[in-house]
């Protein structure tokens, strides 16, 4: 294959906390020079791409205005714009509303479940009885739970679960590790799976989504998974990089 495309997890492979990962910004940087499209891809929907843009460039990152695809981006692009019931924050609701999608609970065709901090059971309850009369399930990532810097908080699989609990319904999931995300990427990249590779540092997420869309994966030991989680990992990874140095090796070989 001859690289002509990256898609770059966020948390744990582009930056940690509030600093960018050793190495990514320079490897990143040449990659842009040397014409590489480079796409940003994360499951968190709760914020605007334009914010993550922002956080990425006060990192140093380079970071163009649609380099950053979100589960809500990969959402909006996926369904059909229509009526929908909506349990989500900003990020969600802007990129609905950018696709000419209309909040309407009593017309709802489609409940749209993603990170709300303000999730209650009145909340629950709409969804409920509109997915039982027939309105599409969709969730825009699974992921249970977040790892903030004082503890671990429910995130939108948590949310999820309540709802597909109550209705009996599971849910289309559009992030990582299934694959609609990533063919939203691609088609903003004007790019085929044959000519992308996929960075990431979750085995449970990344790696299969990356598999699932026909795309090479590196796995980056800068995050949440281990190198002995290798052995158990259900999709194994194409290759397998310490850091940013090993990764650039790998790329290199690619161009």
């Amino acid at each position: 294959m001859k690289l002509k495309g990256l898609i770059l997890d966020l948390d744990g492979t582009v930056y940690r906390g509030s600093e960018a990962v050793p190495g990514a910004a320079e490897v990143i940087r040449d990659l842009h020079k040397r014409g590489v499209v480079i796409r940003y891809v994360t499951n968190r929907a709760n914020r605007p791409g334009y914010v993550v843009r922002d956080q990425l460039l006060g990192m140093g990152l380079d970071c163009g205005p649609d380099d950053v695809i979100t589960s809500s981006d990969a959402t909006a692009d996926y369904l059909k714009p229509g009526p929908v019931y909506v349990i989500g924050e900003l990020g969600l609701r802007e990129a609905l509303d950018a696709k000419g999608f209309v909040i309407d609970e009593k017309r709802a065709e489609a409940v749209i479940v993603s990170f709300d901090r303000e999730f209650n059971y009145a909340k629950l309850a709409v969804a409920t009885k509109l997915i039982s009369n027939g309105a599409r399930f969709v969730a825009t990532n699974p992921d249970r739970a977040l790892r903030l810097a004082d503890g671990i908080v429910p995130g939108t699989g948590s949310i999820v679960a309540a709802v597909a609990a109550a209705s009996g319904v599971e849910p289309l999931i559009i992030g990582k590790p299934e694959r609609l995300i990533f063919d939203t990427t691609l088609r903003s990249m004007g790019l085929t799976a044959d000519e992308v590779v996929a960075v990431g540092d979750n085995l449970d997420t990344d790696i299969p989504a990356g598999a699932a869309a026909g795309i090479r994966s590196a796995f980056i030991l800068t995050g949440i998974s281990t190198r002995e989680d290798l052995a158990t990992a259900k999709v194994q990874p194409d290759w397998t990089v310490a850091n940013y140095d090993e990764l650039r090796v790998v790329l290199e070989g690619l161009l």
